[in-house]
């Protein structure tokens, strides 16, 4: 059972993504304005979710907290050695403590519930109210909300799937074309929006949906999904950088824009800086020469990001400690459907941010926590 303690834990992470989404995911201009604190805002959110969920004296005897801290300590340090931006260390700190309370972290049924309808609900929002440039927000942003949305709704299926097994009806054979209507909209309005991210995450998603449990959780196919999910970001841009140097002998278009639009030209300059200092990265004050950047420093990936800005040594740790959190959970994922589209939701996420900083921009890094931690339910409570 889930202690009261660590009840009022859940409910400051789900405040959390509630206020942090409020703030940021209805009008531009409060976008602009909140989203430099979703950072800070979610961190204090995990630094007291922790302090519900585990004693201080058993956090200092547990390995992985001197792993994190240590990893925390030395991108503190190198922030200094390259004169980077200080707020930047919020990044890899949320990042550490949401994989170190990964195993951690447990929700009731209805709290899951209540966390999966919430992220489902923007969903059907940003498509109904479509947002795109006109109403001040990025496209791709909003390809990164839907997928996020749409992925928590295809983990409602499963429980609506269950329920239907549970209680035979003439009926239930319709929800089949319910749950096609759902796929149809989704590509349709991803494709409106012309993220080219959102439906690599979408394919991703559907094929691990529809991919039967025992093949997704066979030894072998599930370590490599895992270890992909994590390491594939930075392999990615290294492909997509040689995929550039061959543009105008091979064009292949996805949303009537080229596959090779940009990115490649970014990234080869940071891996280049990156080379010079892979130790430290480059810092998040790096100014970025590429023209349609505009000095901006934006990497376009979650781990990537991590990996340049913040250097191998604060990299790795974080990189093995995501991959075993998720090969800790294969015997969890081969239980049921549910757990499989739990899995499936946050390989998503992962493969997503293989061209988006997503995992590590908020408040999304928060529901990769509340994923991760739906792999506990509770059936009680």
């Amino acid at each position: 059972m889930i202690s009261k303690r660590q009840n009022i834990g859940n409910i400051i992470l789900m405040i959390a993504v509630l206020a942090i989404t409020t703030l940021e995911w209805h009008f531009s201009t409060w976008y602009a304005l909140f989203t430099p604190y979703g950072t800070l805002i979610t961190f204090v959110a995990l630094v007291a979710a922790t302090l519900c969920y585990v004693d201080i004296k058993d956090m200092v005897k547990d390995p992985v907290f001197w792993l994190i801290a240590g990893t925390s300590a030395v991108a503190l340090m190198n922030l200094f050695i390259i004169k980077s931006n200080k707020g930047c260390i919020l990044v890899t700190l949320d990042m550490g403590i949401v994989l170190y309370l990964a195993n951690k972290v447990r929700l009731t049924k209805k709290q899951t519930l209540i966390t999966l309808c919430y992220m489902a609900f923007f969903f059907f929002y940003w498509t109904v109210d479509v947002k795109g440039y006109f109403k001040g927000y990025n496209t791709n942003y909003g390809g990164l909300i839907l997928i996020t949305g749409f992925a928590c709704l295809m983990i409602i299926s499963e429980y609506i799937t269950k329920y239907l097994r549970e209680h035979p009806s003439k009926y239930n054979k319709l929800y089949i074309l319910v749950e096609l209507f759902f796929i149809a909209l989704a590509y349709n309005i991803i494709a409106w929006y012309r993220s080219r991210t959102a439906l690599i995450g979408l394919i991703t998603l559907l094929l691990i949906k529809f991919t039967p449990v025992k093949i997704i959780t066979n030894k072998v196919v599930y370590t490599l999904i895992s270890i992909f999910g994590t390491i594939g970001g930075v392999i990615t841009s290294l492909v997509y950088i040689g995929f550039g140097h061959l543009k105008g002998v091979i064009d292949i278009q996805l949303f009537y824009k080229d596959l090779v639009s940009g990115r490649e030209v970014l990234w080869e300059e940071l891996w280049q800086e990156f080379i010079k200092s892979p130790l430290t990265g480059i810092g998040s004050s790096y100014v970025v020469k590429t023209d349609f950047m505009e000095g901006m420093l934006e990497v376009h990936g979650g781990f990537l990001d991590i990996l340049i800005v913040h250097g191998i040594i604060v990299f790795i740790p974080l990189f093995m400690l995501f991959t075993k959190r998720l090969l800790d959970k294969r015997n969890i994922v081969s239980d049921n459907k549910i757990n499989k589209a739990v899995f499936a939701a946050i390989i998503c996420m992962l493969i997503t941010s293989f061209f988006e900083n997503f995992i590590i921009v908020q408040p999304f890094t928060l529901v990769i926590l509340l994923l991760f931690a739906q792999l506990n339910v509770e059936e009680e409570g």
